[in-house]
């Protein structure tokens, strides 16, 4: 069980998580388009030999997995294992919205295909955080078996 502080960090991590996805896809594109612009800078010098073979729109499919991905990890480590699917739907859910608030935002185009690609990366967020703790406590039950009994 996760202490009073754990979930607090946790909290706000998804808050941030949040507040970013609504930063980077509700402002008008004339004050989010210089950290786009950065973000794919960044990801041609970084991944430019993976990406090499990707044509534009692919890249733009890529940006809209990414940023999904630390909402669903975040959301994932603030509920129990059983309730990880929520968090992949809270992806979706955020997603939809954003894509429907968009045809209200000048210089805004919704894409219904962002919506499928934001709900893979909270996907993608949520088996990392799956991942991570299955490895945790299989870490931990080797200790446990290792130690000697007193």
């Amino acid at each position: 069980m996760p202490t009073t502080t754990t979930r607090s960090i946790r909290t706000l991590a998804a808050l941030m998580a949040v507040a970013a996805v609504a930063a980077l896809t509700l402002a008008p594109r004339r004050i989010v388009a210089p950290a786009r612009g950065g973000f794919m800078r960044l990801m041609d010098a970084v991944a430019q030999p993976l990406l090499a073979w990707m044509p534009s729109g692919e890249a733009e499919r890529v940006l809209n997995t990414l940023m999904f991905l630390p909402l669903g990890a975040a959301i994932a480590l603030l509920l129990s294992r059983r309730l990880w699917p929520l968090a992949v739907l809270a992806g979706f859910a955020l997603s939809a919205t954003v894509e429907y608030a968009q045809a209200s935002i000048p210089g805004r185009v919704p894409d219904p295909n962002d919506v499928f690609y934001n709900t893979v990366g909270a996907a993608i967020g949520v088996v990392v955080v799956t991942l991570v703790r299955w490895l945790a406590a299989a870490v931990g039950r080797t200790t446990r078996q290792i130690q000697p009994r007193s």
